[in-house]
């Protein structure tokens, strides 16, 4: 995890630390104007205490505005409303430094620089809370905005500029309401899709996730159990004519046992550390091995291998062994007695074609009869089809003759960089 990371969360789970910080620099901005007004205004003193307090409680509770939002906009709302109340007051000119101004100004104490700050809390429940209290936090919003309209019109009698000038004022007012709560809906729509769509993504993950471990759990269990019951039958039905023969399958089945264990244990350290799948993958290199142990079962293998795997990538690598793997345990479950199955991979400049294709093998096994198919639960050509559509090449299998034929094709890109 990153510094930046870091401090986003620690921001996140302390949200009162950076709305104080704001508060206080909110109030930096307005405070220095709002208490000029109130030193040029003359009127009672308990009402410019009284606006001064509630203009102190509205920028108090942007620094609650996430951690108390329902809360807060009530307080700014009550200060906004009683600012609202208080007679107008009488400003000198003179007193804010308005050089050649004449005349004393009447205005309502609203008009101070601090009850802008409302707004924020405005948007602070429309991003932060439900649609029902957002929607009744801008209705309580325009009612505002259309006192603080009726307030003006007293402030200032007759309006000398007329109705028009008015019904700009409330336009303004109600748009900049309006504004900043649309604001904050659209902010909060978008943490929330942003929250859907990560949570979707999640579950696709952890369902590859499953998808990926079943796969490799297929891998190992099937092939070697298919070997492993393929060695028991032979080594069975030969025990009492030739035991050395029946020595070698138990001597397969320990190696295959032992070798499934090792693969097993690597997929749960995988799953224990959070390691890369790919550290316990293996590749074209261990192809051979494969081919051996296959053959011990009494299948006639034949590997054939033309030109360089130096353009082929990890992934394909990996899903070319695990097409060899899958098409050869389904020849040792389900081909007749005798298969020959044949092993090809031809590489070239722009492809790495993989074919794996048995004969389905003879009538006739020990003893004259056929070795019963090893049930199978058929995910594995699908799980192989993943993985080569994951590595980027294409995949058929099907019947051939009388056996059964699975073929990828992985395209090497321009400028692709060796495994």
């Amino acid at each position: 995890m990153t510094w930046t990371d870091r401090t986003d969360r620690w921001i996140r789970a302390h949200p009162v630390v950076p709305d104080t910080l704001l508060a206080l620099a909110i109030t930096a901005v307005v405070g220095p104007p709002s208490l000029a007004i109130l030193q040029a205004a003359r009127s009672p003193d308990w009402v410019l205490g009284v606006a001064g307090i509630c203009g102190s409680v509205v920028l108090a509770t942007v620094a609650l505005r996430r951690i108390a939002t329902g809360a807060a906009f009530f307080l700014a709302s009550l200060a906004m409303l009683v600012t609202v109340a208080l007679p107008n007051t009488v400003i000198r000119p003179d007193g804010l430094g308005l050089a050649g101004a004449s005349g004393d100004m009447e205005i309502p104490l609203f008009f101070l620089p601090s009850s802008a700050v409302y707004l924020v809390l405005v948007y602070a429940v429309a991003a932060q809370r439900a649609w029902r209290e957002s929607l009744l936090a801008l209705g309580i919003g325009i009612t505002g905005a259309l006192l603080c309209t009726a307030r003006t019109a007293t402030g200032y009698g007759a309006l000398p500029a007329g109705w028009l000038t008015l019904l700009l004022a409330l336009l303004a007012l109600v748009a900049a309401v309006a504004g900043t709560w649309a604001v904050g809906r659209s902010h909060q729509d978008r943490r929330r899709r942003l929250a859907e769509e990560a949570a979707e993504a999640a579950e696709r993950a952890a369902a590859d996730e499953r998808r990926r471990i079943a796969r490799d759990m297929h891998d190992i269990v099937a092939h070697s159990l298919a070997v492993i019951v393929r060695q028991a039958e032979g080594g069975s039905a030969i025990a009492g004519r030739s035991p050395d023969r029946a020595a070698q399958a138990l001597s397969v089945i320990a190696d295959t046992a032992r070798e499934a264990l090792a693969d097993m244990r690597g997929t749960l350290q995988v799953l224990r550390e959070a390691a890369p799948p790919e550290a316990v993958q293996p590749s074209l290199a261990a192809i051979p091995a494969l081919v051996e142990r296959v053959r011990a079962t009494g299948v006639d293998v034949r590997l054939v291998e033309r030109g360089s795997a130096d353009g082929m990538t990890t992934g394909a690598a990996t899903a070319a062994y695990r097409l060899i793997q899958e098409a050869l345990t389904n020849s040792v479950k389900h081909a007749r007695t005798h298969p020959t199955v044949t092993v090809t991979i031809e590489h070239a400049p722009h492809a790495s074609v993989v074919t794996v294709e048995d004969d389905g093998g003879h009538d006739g096994g020990v003893d004259g009869a056929d070795r019963p198919a090893v049930p199978g639960a058929g995910v594995g050509l699908r799980g192989v089809e993943d993985r080569v559509q994951a590595a980027g090449g294409t995949f058929e299998a099907g019947p051939a003759g009388g056996g059964f034929r699975v073929r990828a094709e992985f395209r090497v890109a321009e400028g692709e960089r060796p495994r």
